[in-house]
């Protein structure tokens, strides 16, 4: 590859004219300093009245260089979230509060750096290539690690946040002891609670916006956890609830089959808690009950189940146990109980360097393993 050097050492100097494969042509500086074309030149072709003769150039490098990595700012780094987000390079630049052009050159520097298309424009707007996908899943990371930083060192800044995706039985039956352990101890740190189902946490953790997450896994595999770090917890299954009011309350080995016309109370059909409940019909070749109500909340469900004794709901047994009582709400005694199901605590292995997230860690860890229900 030949660089080839077009200038005007006076207005009688014509420009040097040069032709071979591989040419590319254009003032000295940019061919020089590589500022506006992302390639390498074996030899460089100037005029010898400048004083210059053909000299090697560096050969090309097969790993990005530190340096072109260093040319990236975070606006860089927001925009290609934002072009994935709005599918518009305008939109993006608005949410910027920056000008189209400029919008337009921060793209071009990313797919300079980084040597490959990230962005397909088309009439729709713009929609991320396959290695502007890829790229994207490392930038997200960086940009909400970046975005907790003045939260990190600002208000306590010996206090380190953590940022914990709840599933709420963990609310109810983990949390509040092991918050109490820190505590105790003095160690513990500033928490921001996200309650949610197991797949939309697992995405907000791999994207960088969670730090870990107490739940449960999916049953049927449910979201990819290859790459996390998994600690696995106490055993927490489901259990069936009725009023006390209910026959069914003083049946022993009910079978699922006698309560599929019963009119339920049930989380919606994304949760795990939804998915445990239709599975367990299904194994036994039965259709799953239509709920004639969805909550996604436990309390609610054991409201209205207290206030109207013909319904039913699922719930933990830990829920079921410590929160419905006895007198009022109970677990349906089946002839084959909900198989074993495990909490578990989730994170990204990189993650475990933060002081803060590996005390959380075990201190959850240490709740779990003295943790018992009580039928």
């Amino acid at each position: 590859m030949c660089g080839v050097w077009q200038g005007h050492a006076s207005p009688s100097t014509p420009d040097l004219v040069f032709a071979s494969k591989g040419l590319v042509a254009g003032p000295l500086d940019r061919i020089v300093q590589q500022r506006d074309i992302p390639v390498y030149y074996d030899y460089l072709i100037i005029p010898f009245h400048l004083g210059m003769r053909s000299r090697p150039a560096q050969p090309m490098a097969t790993a990005m260089h530190p340096s072109r990595l260093d040319a990236l700012r975070v606006r860089h780094l927001r925009l290609l979230d934002l072009i994935a987000g709005l599918g518009s390079l305008t939109a993006a630049a608005e949410q910027l509060g920056i000008s189209q052009p400029t919008a337009t050159k921060l793209l071009q520097d990313m797919e300079r750096v980084l040597r490959c298309s990230l962005v397909d424009r088309n009439r729709r707007g713009g929609e991320l290539t396959e290695s502007g996908r890829r790229a994207l899943e490392r930038i997200r990371l960086a940009v909400h690690a970046i975005d907790q930083v003045p939260d990190a060192v600002t208000v306590i800044p010996h206090y380190p946040t953590t940022r914990v995706g709840l599933l709420p039985v963990a609310g109810i039956s983990l949390l509040p002891q092991t918050i109490k352990n820190l505590m105790t101890r003095g160690r513990l740190p500033r928490l921001q609670l996200h309650e949610g189902a197991v797949g939309k946490l697992t995405e907000l953790l791999v994207d960088g916006q969670l730090d870990c997450i107490i739940g449960r896994l999916e049953p049927n595999g449910g979201h990819s956890v290859a790459g996390l770090e998994i600690t696995q917890l106490n055993n927490d299954p489901y259990e069936l609830a009725c009023s006390a009011q209910n026959p069914i309350s003083r049946r022993r080995a009910v079978n699922l089959r006698d309560l599929c016309d019963q009119p339920w109370i049930l989380p919606p059909r994304e949760s795990h808690t939804r998915q445990a409940f239709e599975t367990a019909f299904s194994s036994q070749g039965l259709p799953a009950p239509t709920p004639i109500i969805e909550s996604p909340f436990f309390y609610a469900s054991f409201a209205v189940v207290d206030g109207n004794p013909q319904f039913l709901t699922i719930a933990p047994r830990s829920s079921i146990s410590r929160h419905a009582g006895p007198e009022r709400i109970r677990a349906v005694k089946l002839s084959t109980p909900f198989p074993d199901d495990h909490m578990v605590f989730i994170t990204r292995p990189d993650l475990m360097e933060m002081h803060a997230l590996a005390l959380l860690r075990d201190s959850v860890r240490e709740v779990a393993a003295n943790f018992s229900i009580h039928r």
